[in-house]
């Protein structure tokens, strides 16, 4: 069987994952313009953490894995990488709320720093 018709025979849906990640990309510019307004509580800022980095290490994760596979089809290709860019120009929210980083390929997890007693 040639890669094309393996592709095609195997290409995922992902219309779930994106709205998720595009929900939480809206949720973040609605954040940023709040904080613009009054800065938010460390609670609001904690609890959207948890759910941009539930998001990340889950949906766009298993976005990236098909993509490096390519098991997306065409449409499917350019709406990820419509994502990708999406979260790469909000990079400055990203960096403002101390979220976690998108990562848009795959690779070793990101390990939790540990607290070291000296």
């Amino acid at each position: 069987m040639s890669a094309t018709q393996d592709r095609t025979r195997t290409a995922i849906a992902i219309d779930d994952d994106v709205e998720l990640i595009n929900d939480q990309i809206k949720a973040l510019k609605q954040l940023g313009q709040q904080d613009d307004a009054a800065p938010i509580s460390e609670g609001q800022r904690y609890d959207f953490s948890i759910r941009w980095g539930t998001v990340l290490a889950g949906r766009l994760r298993r976005l990236v894995h098909y993509n490096s596979l390519g098991m997306l089809d065409d449409a499917g290709e350019r709406t990820f990488h419509a994502v990708c860019d999406e979260l790469r120009s909000l990079s400055h929210l990203i960096d403002r709320f101390r979220l976690a980083q998108p990562r848009f390929s795959e690779g070793s997890p990101a390990r939790a720093k540990r607290f070291r007693r000296g």
